[in-house]
């Protein structure tokens, strides 16, 4: 049996467009609970339709020996630069399988070294940080071309593919429409390009297991569910630390969605809720068709209040969850024993006239008939746990 752990590996740059082929491990320098929470969402704000969220990190070194000095010192584990070196943060469970949790860049802008404590702390940027280091050059969106084709330009690029996989299998948007006019598109850093053309297409995107970026729908994943379990399940299944957060989804319902002068509403939703309005200036967008079909198609995902939670696990348990795949929650009500007695019944050994039957509690039943996807995914290195925002299909 493996001791549970996180470890932390560095690649450094070897010149301005090479990463060295040799990989430094430095988990035995994370400075004791050194390593923030590792976070991605979708949908991250209240009261709002997002995209996709990749935290940055922040993670502190022990730094006697100097490793981590800068690359004029020839003590420093970088021969080139701090700035844009690789970091990989795996966990490695209880049967040594061994999980990716996080990939970024060094941020050299946002290091500090303490040196009286002889410590230093990186600024570790998302892997998605390139998509705001690289512009949308002239020429690679064109008027007349589909989301779909402008996103596989965007996204297949050198200065991204160094660091990110790209796969145009694995980029298939929600709605497929032309772009009219590419002008507001012009020297504009890839990540607002790519968020104005997600938000068109009703698409998300994300980083999966493999190092590749995923474009896709909102749409739950196809495949098994990860099952999870609360305290007193029959089987001895319990994997469910807590549950938190529980709330109808009202705050991410809209009923009626505004692109440029075209407005979709559903009286029906406006009536039982209130007016729940959200608004979307594209200017990329100038047929009356097209922001009526965006219109409606964000209408249709958003009109209907569904639930939303967030369930604590142990990180075995979270380590492997992608954003859309699919969960089950099998939430009982609590049984215990009444206030003064010593024990709860149980069937066979109960004395009819003498026992009584056990308490419930919990005012909350969640069937696992319901469906849930996943749109947020925090690793806690610090507690080994992991917390999943999840939202009813």
């Amino acid at each position: 049996m493996s001791i549970p752990q996180y470890t932390v590996f560095i690649t450094p740059l070897k010149n301005d467009t090479e990463y060295s082929s040799t990989i430094y491990e430095a988990t035995d320098l994370v400075k004791a609970a050194g390593i923030t929470a590792i976070k991605q969402e979708i949908d991250s704000g209240n009261y709002d339709i997002g995209l996709y969220t990749y935290a940055d990190l922040t993670i502190t070194f022990i730094n006697y020996s100097g490793k981590f000095n800068p690359e004029t010192d020839s003590s420093s584990v970088f021969p080139h630069a701090r700035d844009r070196a690789k970091v990989e943060v795996k966990f490695t469970d209880t049967d040594a399988a061994t999980t990716v949790v996080f990939k970024g860049i060094v941020n050299d802008e946002g290091t500090f070294q303490d040196l009286q404590n002889q410590t230093i702390r990186f600024r570790v940027l998302s892997q998605d940080s390139i998509l705001r280091k690289t512009k949308v050059a002239g020429g690679l969106l064109d008027n007349g071309m589909l989301f779909s084709v402008a996103i596989k330009n965007l996204l297949n690029r050198p200065a991204i593919t160094a660091v990110l996989d790209y796969d145009a299998a694995k980029i298939n948007v929600g709605l497929d429409k032309t772009i009219d006019d590419v002008t507001s598109f012009s020297n504009q850093d890839t990540q607002v390009v790519l968020e104005a053309l997600l938000n068109a297409s009703f698409s998300v995107f994300s980083i999966d297991s493999t190092n590749d970026m995923v474009v896709s729908d909102r749409d739950v994943k196809a495949g098994g569910a990860l099952e999870l379990f609360g305290g007193g399940d029959p089987g001895g299944r319990d994997n469910i630390i807590s549950i938190r957060k529980f709330n109808d989804g009202l705050h991410r319902a809209f009923n009626t969605v505004t692109i440029n002068d075209a407005t979709a509403t559903d009286e029906t939703y406006v009536t039982r809720y209130g007016a729940r309005i959200k608004k979307f200036t594209m200017a990329f967008i100038t047929t009356g068709a097209t922001e009526a079909s965006i219109a409606a198609t964000i209408l249709a995902g958003f009109k209907v209040p569904k639930k939303e939670l967030e369930v604590v696990v142990p990180v075995d348990t979270g380590k492997s969850v992608e954003v859309l795949d699919p969960v089950t929650v099998n939430f009982s009500k609590q049984y215990t024993q009444w206030k003064g007695q010593s024990r709860v019944p149980l069937a066979g050994s109960a004395i009819a006239g003498t026992d009584v039957v056990p308490a419930s509690g919990g005012g909350v039943r969640i069937y696992p008939s319901t469906a849930w996807k996943v749109t947020g995914i925090a690793h806690n290195p610090k507690t080994f746990t992991s917390t999943l925002r999840l939202r009813e299909v």
